[in-house]
């Protein structure tokens, strides 16, 4: 076999332990959950309008002095460097850092005062019970929506360009499946290291962004700011809270509320601010509605990037023409038809298959009538498909240095 088939063959081996490994029998197309129904910009509440508005002016002030001085000062690759293997809570930061950045670092290791333990707990067992359909909705529904808004996806666009989108895709399914660990705020878990090294790339992003690019600041503000990470902390709480019932998980109010708290805190840890994400789900629905309303637009740019995307990981199981339509059919049956057709993604037979398919799947599973792999086996499956993104290798959460198009 080639090196191309080899990863191949473990990028679908790990893709497949996330699904499963087939069909089942039919189950009704579940609704889109709680808040599924959209405000328009018109119906926001100024005030809620003229705070979000105001997020695009603030990012993360004291990372980015830290990040900004060590690349004013050349040393963005010597602080690579310094960082590699830095990857456990238990490991001490690493020597050769400037103070800075050191003194960023310190502030990183510890859960903000508003924390429940209880529900913090509870929320990780919920997480962990169901780390398959959770990785799976990660995957498949909440990464093409991140594409909908068109800050975020001139910022990532810029930083790996508009068709090598591999290595960001390895960095997140990294963060996903550090979520998946046992214990992941003890010494051998990563929820303090990762969040941090992501909050050190978005810096990066910012800094590079201004020197390198050509970033519209009067339409979208500085690049990677509070109401772009507002909107992806969203994605990964109250959206895939309420899409989670489309792969026959149907949480209770306080499983619910447990996990969104869980999120919450780690939203927290990657940046976002304390009074950006409301403490609980019902005003986090109500906000992400705003956030979508007055932030979300789907561009040439961001549905090419989707659709490549698509295209890249369906190449490799197998040729395009006959691996695409399955895979974008699963793509619009955990989107839903409105974004879907937003982003131009092609309609084909498999939309009349992929939802019975996969509501049976994961019903069956729920039901105890198909073995459900186990935390650790997702995320065995996580690092495996995460490793054949970057052509085999483990992925380290470094700092670019150049944007696309400056390496």
């Amino acid at each position: 076999m080639t090196r191309r088939q080899i990863l191949g063959t473990a990028a679908m081996v790990g893709a497949t332990t996330l699904l499963g490994g087939g069909t089942a029998a039919s189950a009704a197309r579940a609704a889109s959950g709680p808040g599924s129904a959209r405000a328009t910009a018109a119906e926001v509440d100024p005030r809620e309008r003229a705070y979000l508005e105001s997020l695009k002016q603030i990012a993360d002030p004291q990372c980015d002095e830290a990040v900004t001085e060590a690349f004013e000062r050349g040393q963005g690759a010597a602080v690579n460097d310094a960082l590699k293997g830095w990857r456990t809570n238990g490991q001490a930061i690493p020597d050769g850092l400037p103070a800075k950045l050191r003194d960023f670092l310190e502030t990183t290791r510890q859960l903000p005062a508003w924390v429940d333990p209880e529900a913090l707990a509870a929320g990780h067992r919920f997480g962990l019970a169901h780390a398959q359909q959770i990785s799976f909705a990660a995957v498949l529904d909440v990464t093409p929506e991140r594409m909908r808004y068109p800050a975020a996806a001139a910022a990532i666009t810029g930083i790996e360009g508009p068709h090598d989108n591999k290595q960001g895709f390895a960095k997140a399914l990294r963060a996903v499946g550090d979520i998946l660990h046992k214990e992941p705020y003890g010494p051998d878990g990563s929820a303090f290291v990762t969040p941090a090294r992501v909050r050190m790339a978005h810096s990066a992003v910012r800094h590079l962004l201004h020197t390198e690019g050509h970033w519209d600041t009067g339409t979208w503000g500085l690049p990677v700011n509070q109401l772009d990470l507002l909107a992806e902390g969203s994605l990964f709480t109250s959206y895939l809270i309420d899409h989670l019932d489309k792969l026959g998980v149907h949480p209770s109010e306080q499983e619910a509320e447990h996990y969104f708290h869980e999120c919450r805190v780690g939203g927290y840890l990657m940046g976002i601010s304390e009074d950006g994400m409301p403490p609980t789900l019902a005003a986090a629905r109500k906000r992400a509605a705003a956030v979508n309303a007055i932030h979300a637009r789907v561009t040439p740019q961001s549905a090419e990037y989707v659709k490549t995307t698509i295209e890249y990981f369906s190449s490799l199981a197998g040729p395009k023409e006959i691996t695409v339509p399955p895979a974008t059919a699963l793509v619009r049956y955990m989107i839903g038809d409105a974004d879907a057709d937003a982003f131009g993604l092609a309609r084909s037979t498999w939309d009349a298959v992929v939802p019975t398919a996969v509501q049976g799947f994961f019903t069956g599973t729920q039901a105890g009538g198909l073995p459900t792999p186990s935390a650790t086996m997702t995320r065995l499956a996580v690092q495996m498909v995460q490793r054949a993104m970057n052509d085999g290798k483990e992925i380290d959460l470094t700092m670019p240095l150049h944007l696309y198009g400056h390496r």
